[in-house]
Formats: structure tokens, sequence, C-alpha cells
């Protein structure tokens, strides 16, 4: 019996062998759309490989759906093997790295004692390399290396949007304008409310080319090579 395939069958993913959890709807929404651009212009992203889900809409989203649904499906994972006697399907949790995200991680592996980072769970840097090495302690010491310049700046899946796109909601919505924090070349965006996230991403999803997703695109390399998948190239 395929419990894991039971279990997504009650939520509305769409189920592949690599299970990405995210925190929320819209940055679900993210991923697929820049999967679409990517297959319209030729390229592989996600594929048949890979499905980014949201862990929960509203309050049961989150940093604690997350946690939530990674724990949940870790139990089943090991249950459901291939006919090589080998898991059928690999889960990891992606989080921003927020106080909130950051926080989740910890507790995490407090609770999960066989979870680690960079293999189980990761937060989004403003750097996003693809490993080489299957070694979580050692693509975490790559992270840190690579990300030292803006080690204390929060980053969130919004912050890899083209400075194009974040302009041209500044522009259009003056009023949901975010603060910004700044270190080491990077750029952090605290929207003020909810509703200015929203408005960003409906704007994301009528304006945004391919290239304005580049981060997001890199994001999803460094989870193809954390899942030991080809990681093509982008043109």
């Amino acid at each position: 019996m395929d419990m894991v395939a039971t279990y997504a069958a009650s939520k509305p993913w769409t189920l592949r062998p690599n299970i990405v959890l995210v925190e929320g709807t819209s940055d679900e929404a993210l991923f697929q759309l820049a999967n679409e651009l990517s297959a319209d212009a030729g390229q592989t992203l996600l594929g048949e490989e890979i499905c980014v889900v949201a862990a929960g809409r509203r309050d049961r989203g989150g940093t604690f759906g997350v946690a939530r649904e990674l724990i949940t499906l870790r139990s089943m994972v090991p249950l459901v093997l291939d006919r090589h006697g080998r898991p059928s399907y690999r889960v990891m949790g992606l989080v921003d790295n927020d106080g909130a995200g950051r926080g989740i991680i910890g507790d995490l592996l407090r609770l999960d004692r066989g979870s680690l980072e960079y293999r189980d769970i990761v937060a989004v840097r403003p750097i996003t390399p693809v490993f080489g090495r299957p070694d979580p302690r050692t693509r975490k010491a790559e992270c840190d290396r690579v990300n030292l310049p803006h080690r204390s700046l929060d980053w969130e899946i919004e912050d890899t949007l083209s400075p194009r796109l974040l302009q041209l909601f500044e522009r259009r919505h003056p009023h949901l304008a975010p603060q910004k924090s700044r270190q080491g070349g990077k750029t952090h965006h605290e929207f003020p409310t909810t509703d200015a996230k929203t408005a960003l991403h409906r704007l994301v999803q009528r304006e945004a080319t391919l290239d304005d997703l580049g981060g997001l695109v890199a994001i999803v390399q460094m989870i193809r090579s954390m899942f030991g998948l080809a990681v093509p190239a982008t043109s």
C-alpha cells in the first residue's frame, strides 16, 4: 500500500517522487509559475521529478505547517519502497530565513532526532549554491561560507524576485511599499501587511518573465542537487 499517495490524495497536491513543502499557497504558486515559464522556454525545472506543495492554507500553513507535514511524511516514507527496496519518495521542507524559519528548523531537529538541516529542511538564503557533496554538514558549511556577507540578513521567497518586479510593485502600490534592510549588496523587503504580499503576488502572476524569477530557479537548482537529481543548465 502506498500510504504517501493515499495521504497526498487528501491534499490539493500533485504528487511527485521528490516532495518540497513550502509555507503557503503563494510560495507554491511562485514555483509553479517559474516551472511553467521554464517549460515555455524549453527548459526543465521541476519536471516530473519534483513537486513543490503548500503545507497548508492560511493558519494550517506557515513554518508550523511545514514541520507538521514534514514529520508526518517522514514517518511514512521509509515504509513505501520501490522494487529495489529503496524509498519511493523523498521529502524536504523549505522555509524563509527569518525568525520563524530559523526557529522551526531548530524545533524540528529537536523533535525529530533523525532529521538533518540541508537534507530534510533548509532555509532560503541570498545565495543558493548547487551542492556537489551529499553530506548535510558540508552543505551547510558551504552555504554559510558563500552567504557570509549576508549572515544576519533575513531572507524570504519574495526577496528572490527581480528588482524590476519589486520596483514596479512600489510604483503601482506606494502605500504598500516594504521596509528594506541591506547587507552585503543584498536587500530584504519587509512588507507591512498580508494584503501587501497578496498584491505583490498578484502582480508577479501577471507581469513576471522567466528572467524575473531567476532567484526561484536557483533555489530549485539547489534543491535538485540536494535530492541528487541532475541540474539542467539554464540559458
